[in-house]
């Protein structure tokens, strides 16, 4: 079942001009237009933990290439969206409970 998303996603790419370059796991793969991505593939309704997130982001940030989680509904369109760290400012109100 896994491949099979994968592959959708990769057909879904191809047709948007992007050159598959490397499988890097089960869901995981670097894929090329202008420049390189780091692409995620999920499935609508599966949860995934944050660390795997988390996991997905620090490895676009080795690679040096951005993340992207690409989503496949259940009706088998996929969406795609960039994914990133960010830096909350240290919250004093928080602290001082």
């Amino acid at each position: 079942m896994e491949d099979v998303l994968v592959e959708q996603v990769f057909k879904d790419l191809q047709s948007r001009g992007f050159k598959i370059l490397e499988r890097l796991g089960d869901r995981i793969f670097v894929a090329e237009k202008k420049d390189k991505y780091l692409f995620y593939v999920m499935v609508e309704g599966v949860e995934v933990t944050v660390q795997t997130l988390l996991s997905v982001i620090n490895m676009g940030e080795t690679l040096s290439m951005p993340a992207v989680l690409a989503l496949v509904s259940n009706d088998g369109t996929v969406t795609y969206y960039f994914v990133r760290k960010i830096r909350l400012p240290r919250n004093v109100y928080a602290e001082a409970v």
